[in-house]
């Protein structure tokens, strides 16, 4: 495979370029010409550039040089000087070979190439080309490429000069939470379904206990031991997947889950995360901006209530009878809550 030439060896003088031409002719080559300023690249060009290159064997580009574009556009044009114009040109993949056009039109250098192409973009008939005829007279090709986006220069200029005279919109306040509720997935919000979550089956009570604490001002987060990435029963995509499923279920009752904390590591990997260390009960207050006196953790293992005590912060127990713990529903929690930590 031959290597590509890089963007500057692409960018040749007019009398270089007549012995590139020369030599793909003489390899059989069919040579594209085209022309245009290119000041500021958008789809529009790169689509008209693809196409053209496609309609040929090696696509030759000349690139309008500053005076000739302040000649013909505008005095205050281009944006770009010619040499950065021309190096982002001959970087698209789609053209072989760039040079520059001092003049305003192209016909000097289409009549000493000769190219079996006259390519130009736009959305005319190619009779209207006014270098067409001479193409035509030596036996050359005229092909105009529609335009597939509303892509423009002066579009985008516009666009430009719009969005500096608007001021950037403030940030809005946000409320500070309450406090912050960590809450366990799996036997504490969805059925615990084994190293399988993607199956999600919202538990009796999540809802309403969920909505009590939103609408009492507490931010609500996701604190999860997920050993089955570790394990190799399941990847992040089957999790992330699964977890999707239960905010959108939550997003229908109009409960928002700030964040998703969890631990991919397995029982056998060393890590600070995996409940019953406090890793992710840290760093989510710490990123939430919560003390742990205004923090609490709802869980249904014996994990979940070492990691809150870890980390400083209340647990609620959901699981079956212990008796280091008394167990309590969600809703039941939710009361506790709400009653225990002052607005």
């Amino acid at each position: 495979m031959t290597a590509a030439l890089k963007p500057i060896d692409k960018i040749l003088t007019t009398e270089q370029v007549d012995a590139w031409v020369a030599a793909e002719r003489a390899a059989g080559h069919r040579v594209g010409f085209t022309c245009g300023a290119f000041d500021v690249m958008h789809a529009g060009h790169a689509q008209y550039l693809a196409e053209a290159r496609a309609a040929c064997d090696r696509l030759l580009v000349a690139v309008n040089s500053d005076s000739s574009i302040q000649r013909y556009k505008n005095p205050l044009r281009p944006v770009n000087p010619w040499k950065e114009r021309a190096f982002v040109v001959a970087a698209m993949a789609s053209t072989d070979c760039v040079t520059v056009l001092e003049e305003d039109r192209p016909l000097s250098l289409i009549l000493r190439w000769k190219p079996d192409f006259y390519i130009k973009g736009g959305d005319y008939a190619s009779a209207a080309l006014r270098s067409g005829s001479a193409v035509e007279a030596y036996g050359g090709q005229t092909v105009v490429i529609p335009p597939q986006f509303a892509a423009s220069t002066t579009a985008m200029f516009e666009r430009i000069q719009a969005l500096a005279i608007h001021a950037a919109p403030e940030q809005s306040q946000t409320a500070e939470p309450r406090g912050l509720v960590l809450l366990d997935r799996d036997g504490t919000l969805v059925r615990d379904v084994p190293f399988d979550p993607s199956r999600i089956e919202i538990l009796p009570e999540v809802i309403g206990a969920l909505r009590k604490l939103q609408d009492a001002g507490f931010r609500l987060c996701l604190v999860s031991n997920q050993q089955g990435i570790g394990l190799g029963y399941f990847g992040y995509r089957d999790f992330i997947d699964g977890n999707r499923r239960l905010l959108r279920a939550l997003g229908a009752a109009g409960i928002s889950i700030t964040k998703i904390y969890f631990c991919p590591h397995s029982w056998g990997e060393t890590c600070k995360c995996r409940k019953p260390a406090p890793g992710m009960l840290l760093r989510a207050m710490r990123e939430q901006n919560v003390p742990a006196s205004r923090c609490v953790m709802i869980g249904d293992s014996v994990d979940d209530m070492a990691a809150a005590k870890a980390a400083g912060c209340t647990g609620f127990y959901l699981g079956p009878i212990h008796p280091a713990y008394s167990s309590c529903s969600i809703a039941e929690a939710t009361d506790k809550i709400v009653e225990a930590i002052p607005k």
